[in-house]
């Protein structure tokens, strides 16, 4: 059994690392300031009403946020949704640039600030957040996602494919990277790819809704690739899933003259004939 003196060396030197490695807990004990408290409080009930879609609501409620706590970037993010939802795109880049700022080591903030200055058409600053977060973060997927859309936006197919792939390697079923993948693959005439890549994404189970865009791309595949009675097949599928389209009847005219059938002799497809 340790003596007394033999015990308070122990607790003395417990006591002392603590102190020396805990300073950061120590900090986070003091108290909250009154606005950043009110701001956080705000911010929870501005996303609650987010969630159920009461829009003027969470609006008003994270402006509040953000003027008791305008260094708070998950007030400035959250106001920057609400006002992206509304349609007041301009204001919420401002306030996601803000977020931005205060939050520099967060790469999910400056992906979604650079898939909103990509969405209002500015592809380089959209890259030049993709870059940060990239660097911020290799393994987020949603960073390669967006540097390969923006490259793509600029007519780097090459750049885009090689950074949607490596965004695919880190998320193997994202549905709309590997639609977008396939769209990619048969702009630039790589139709066996693009094939593989829907073939990829059918087995991925996408959701029901992607389905019809699917099967056209993959029509229009294997009409490049003189395929048609393929095609032929896949627009038969798609009319049947969603309806007919001008891209699907074109696309049957396309494929009737492949087969070799006259189509001049045939009535003008319409909704009823097609279904």
């Amino acid at each position: 059994m340790r003596n007394r003196p033999t015990q308070l060396l122990l607790v003395t030197g417990l006591l002392a690392a603590v102190l020396a490695t805990g300073c950061v807990s120590w900090r986070s004990l003091q108290p909250v300031p009154p606005s950043v408290a009110a701001g956080r409080r705000l911010t929870r009930q501005g996303v609650a009403a987010m969630e159920v879609d009461r829009w003027d609501e969470a609006e008003e409620l994270l402006r509040e946020a953000v003027e008791k706590s305008p260094e708070d970037p998950e007030a400035q993010k959250y106001l920057a949704e609400a006002l992206w939802r509304r349609g007041m795109q301009s204001e919420a880049m401002q306030h996601m640039a803000i977020a931005s700022k205060f939050d520099r080591h967060d790469a999910t903030t400056a992906v979604r600030a650079g898939e909103m200055l990509l969405a209002t058409g500015d592809a380089r600053s959209a890259i030049s957040q993709a870059d940060r977060a990239v660097r911020l973060d290799k393994s987020l997927a949603a960073a390669w996602t967006l540097r390969g859309r923006a490259y793509a936006a600029q007519g780097d197919l090459d750049r885009g494919l090689a950074d949607l792939q490596r965004a695919l390697w880190l998320s193997p079923n994202d549905a709309d990277v590997l639609m977008e993948s396939a769209q990619l693959y048969h702009e630039r005439k790589q139709e066996q790819r693009c094939l593989a890549t829907l073939h990829r994404l059918r087995d991925a189970a996408p959701p029901q809704e992607k389905l019809p865009a699917i099967l056209q791309l993959e029509a229009e595949t294997y009409l490049a690739l003189n395929r048609p009675q393929l095609a032929s097949e896949r627009i038969n599928e798609a009319i049947a899933l969603s309806g007919s389209t001008p891209t699907l009847v074109a696309l049957k005219a396309q494929s009737d003259r492949q087969l070799g059938l006259n189509v001049a002799q045939q009535p003008v497809a319409d909704d009823t004939t097609l279904r």
